[in-house]
């Protein structure tokens, strides 16, 4: 995990990556990895996190039951090229 200033030197927790298998999901594995990263960040002086998530995804779920809100979304064509 890191901590970096945007272009503002607002600081900024650097998107952090962990998943957790499909067969241990919905035992609260993601939230508890979850809230220790977003201590982390906040211990370490950041403000904010932007992240990336598929929509409807496991990821994305556990954002929203989190109660964070989206900035939008993007399709990338070769993401759904690729599924072909």
């Amino acid at each position: 995990m890191e901590t970096m200033p945007d272009a503002a030197g607002t600081v900024r927790l650097l998107p952090q990556y962990f998943g957790v298998l499909p067969q241990y999901r919905c035992r609260g594995f993601g939230r508890a990895l979850w809230r220790a990263a977003m201590l982390w960040g906040h211990e370490h002086g950041a403000v904010y996190q932007i992240l990336q998530t598929a929509v409807g995804g496991a990821s994305d779920c556990l954002c929203a039951a989190e109660g964070l809100s989206s900035l939008g979304v993007v399709q990338q064509a070769g993401a759904l090229a690729s599924g072909s």
